[in-house]
């Protein structure tokens, strides 16, 4: 994959059939690179439903060179407030998911919404997948027999 990539992908996604809504899930770390997108797809009136997993940085990275690289880390954000930042007049929902139970009832609130839907799920810094887990590891011994 390609970090910072899915935001310009998202706005041609939508943009191409606006009929349909589409769902981005997004970390932290790559969203910081092309988040000023999102005041586009405000301006243009589309209506995607953004997750941004808050993990607090670059969790792919820390699996595989460790967890206390501080170059893992980005600056913390106030992610719920970019909508309204980026686009004045344009309405959103936003929110800021820290427990399952918030989860449920978001996605709810969010299944007849017709506006922009940017919900931030707050996550362990190291909350990964076994299969990344799995990833890194070989990563690592590939990396260390160089």
């Amino acid at each position: 994959g390609s970090i910072g990539l899915a935001y310009p992908q998202l706005m041609a996604r939508n943009w191409r059939n606006r009929s349909r809504r589409v769902i981005l899930l997004v970390g932290d770390g790559a969203a910081q690179l092309t988040i000023q997108e999102l005041g586009s797809m405000l301006r243009d009136g589309l209506t995607p439903i953004i997750f941004l997993l808050n993990n607090h940085g670059y969790t792919v990275e820390r699996a595989i060179h460790g967890p206390q690289q501080p170059y893992n880390d980005i600056a913390e954000w106030d992610w719920t407030q970019l909508p309204q930042a980026l686009s004045v007049d344009k309405a959103s929902l936003t929110c800021r998911v820290t427990q399952a139970d918030e989860l449920q009832q978001v996605l709810i609130q969010i299944e007849n919404c017709q506006q922009l839907a940017f919900i931030e799920v707050m996550l362990p810094p190291m909350d990964m997948p076994e299969l990344m887990i799995n990833v890194a590891k070989s990563i690592q011994a590939r990396n260390a027999a160089v």
